[in-house]
């Protein structure tokens, strides 16, 4: 729950929130669409408690985000951000386990993310398969492509398997077709958790439960794909103009 959250950066004149309100409940598949600057990003950061807000209150059930030990909100929370790391000196599975916590990691667990991201098939083609080194700085190393990169980070949040999974352009380098699978993947691996994705993509955003556009900070539209197109307002024009680029 955000509730009357103020926000603004420090050295800033310019407020980003101002009196947001937001209620995501567990379990619900949330979109969060919106024109560049409108605010997407930093509200993640407040959820993750990576920014404090100037006012207002954060609450994770009935208790003030800022009244938890940050290391037990952090162990609810698989986040894959934009600026994902990527760790060339280490290999796929080294990749995936990093950010597992204290969950038991198999052979088998790493190849079913893997399948579940896309990525399955190219690391098999691999010499070492999941034990290859991603780096060509290294003897038998390979370097991924920037949308390969990006299909290993989503296994890794998904192999995190957190009841929170937040996800900010998860498939920006990735192409349609492998876009579309991964996300009805999500949509099925996250039957049980609590979904917040980032897209400026209408089709990872339609079968959301709910999708809230923001613009300029606030609010101003929020219901699911088929309402928000009977409103005819923001998202109804937006996600006309990027279907006629289809057609």
């Amino acid at each position: 729950v955000l509730d009357g959250v103020h926000f603004k950066y420090p050295n800033s004149v310019k407020t980003v929130f101002d009196d947001l309100n937001l209620t995501i409940k567990a379990g619900e598949k949330v979109a969060i669409v919106g024109e560049n600057g409108a605010g997407k990003t930093t509200l993640i950061k407040i959820i993750c408690r990576l920014y404090r807000v100037n006012k207002g209150k954060v609450l994770i059930g009935d208790s003030d985000i800022n009244d938890l030990k940050i290391d037990d909100w952090y162990e609810k929370i698989g986040v894959l951000f934009q600026d994902y790391n990527a760790y060339g000196h280490l290999t796929v599975k080294e990749n995936i386990e990093i950010d597992s916590f204290n969950k038991i990691v198999s052979n088998d667990s790493i190849k079913e993310v893997l399948k579940k991201a896309d990525a399955l098939d190219f690391v098999n083609k691999y010499k070492n398969g999941i034990d290859n080194i991603l780096s060509e700085r290294y003897k038998g190393g390979i370097r991924p492509s920037s949308g390969q990169w990006q299909k290993i980070a989503i296994a890794r949040v998904f192999h995190r398997d957190s009841p929170v999974l937040i996800l900010d352009e998860p498939t920006a380098s990735i192409d349609a077709v492998a876009e579309a699978q991964i996300f009805d993947n999500i949509y099925k691996f996250a039957k049980d958790k609590t979904v917040i994705i980032i897209s400026h993509r209408f089709s990872t955003v339609r079968n959301a439960d709910r999708i809230i556009v923001l613009d300029k900070g606030k609010i101003v539209e929020q219901g699911s794909h088929e309402e928000l197109l009977k409103n005819e307002g923001k998202y109804a024009h937006a996600f006309k103009l990027q279907a006629k680029g289809y057609q």
